[in-house]
């Protein structure tokens, strides 16, 4: 945790498990937060909202759009058993 002034930033990481898929996964996050007379006025969290997202997943496959270019797509599937 550092903080200047009325500005805190916060880094770290945190360890997940979805209830029903049992999909464990770690994430860092980040929190910048603005404090003005005890209270906290402005808060923004960061995580892999992918690795999030993607514990929910027990099947399937998502087409991933990274560019306004849609050959740019590409396909994410399930990890193999053996991976």
């Amino acid at each position: 945790m550092l903080a200047e002034g009325e500005t805190v930033a916060v880094f770290g990481q945190f360890t997940c498990t979805s209830v029903y898929a049992k999909r464990t996964f770690t994430s860092p996050f980040s929190i910048k937060a603005i404090v003005k007379d005890g209270l906290i006025t402005y808060f923004q969290f960061m995580e892999d909202t992918y690795s999030s997202a993607s514990s929910f997943r027990v099947a399937g496959e998502w087409t991933i759009q990274q560019d306004a270019d849609p050959a740019k797509n590409f396909k994410v599937s399930e990890k193999s058993k053996s991976e």
